[in-house]
């Protein structure tokens, strides 16, 4: 990365977090204090990993960061200027304003599932938003069914999008979105002989499923085999996401609540293992395929 170009990012990226904040204080006054906290807290946590990143030369993750506030920033800032423009302050409680939130998108009829769909697709391809954050919102407007289907429609054109940048544009431009170490990595087990991994790590939510896609087309992966596998495992994973977080399976009421901040300390915990031993369950794995691939080749070539 260019250090102008990436200084022009470190200035976007301090001015989001600062407009988030001005957003907040000035269009978002009738939400309430945790809500207020939450917007406050990703400005802060914006600006401070934007700083140390660009400071320490951490590219990737600069990068990373850049995204993750541009798409705190579009949240933030629609639901502020809603909330001023259409009177979401007016509402007393922030479960009275989400629901008018979602009447308002409701009222769209098709342009809003539409925009939904894209959103999807671009999250595959160039955000890199939480699954909860893209899949959830649906499920609150339109119902955990009609979310599934909708996510999942998107996903998948997506992740086809992801197969066909790397098929088309080559390691060059798979190279540049998403850094040479992960290419060199996930390239040597993913391909014509790589199925079962790329099965596995479509399921797992340890792997970056947008670069696997595009890994997938570079590495000239059976496309018939790429697509099968998306229809089938996305929609349940997706599925699984809205019916949760919609609240129909776990009411957020009741019974519900003890199991919610169970199952929210399950989360934390996963995460954080995630964050220390994700490197290692990674290089485990793909070792472990790569030496089966390995000798799977030598044994054939004995026979031949």
């Amino acid at each position: 990365m260019k250090f102008r170009f990436k200084i022009a990012l470190f200035a976007v990226n301090v001015i989001m977090c600062v407009l988030i904040i001005l957003s907040t204080v000035f269009f978002m006054n009738g939400w309430s204090v945790p809500v207020k906290i939450i917007c406050y807290s990703i400005a802060g946590v914006g600006l401070i990993f934007g700083t140390v990143t660009f400071a320490l030369k951490k590219d990737a993750l600069f990068k990373s960061g850049f995204v993750l506030v541009c798409c705190a920033f579009a949240v933030t800032a629609s639901i502020a200027l809603v909330s001023r423009f259409a009177n979401l302050n007016d509402y007393k409680t922030d479960e009275e304003k989400i629901q008018k939130l979602a009447e308002l998108i409701k009222n769209t009829g098709g342009w809003g599932m539409v925009m939904y769909v894209i959103f999807q697709i671009l999250q595959v391809v160039i955000l890199p938003v939480p699954a909860a954050v893209c899949y959830i919102p649906g499920s609150l407007i339109w119902g955990p069914l009609t979310a599934t289907f909708l996510a999942s429609l998107g996903v998948i054109m997506g992740s086809v999008t992801a197969y066909a940048i790397g098929r088309f544009f080559g390691k060059r431009v798979v190279v540049w979105i998403a850094g040479e170490k992960s290419v060199e990595k996930y390239s040597k087990v993913i391909g014509k002989k790589g199925k079962v991994i790329f099965l596995l790590m479509q399921i797992l939510p340890f792997f970056p499923d947008d670069i696997l896609c595009m890994i997938a087309g570079m590495a000239s992966m059976n496309f018939l085999f790429f697509l099968i596998t998306l229809i089938v495992v996305r929609p349940l994973v997706i599925a699984a996401y809205c019916y949760l977080g919609s609240g129909t399976v776990i009411p957020f009421s009741g019974w519900g609540i003890p199991v919610w901040i169970a199952i929210f300390a399950v989360c934390v915990v996963l995460v954080l293992l995630s964050l220390k031993y994700q490197d290692r369950f990674e290089n485990w794995l793909v070792s472990k395929f790569r030496k089966n691939k390995e000798e799977k080749q030598e044994e054939k070539g004995e026979d031949n």
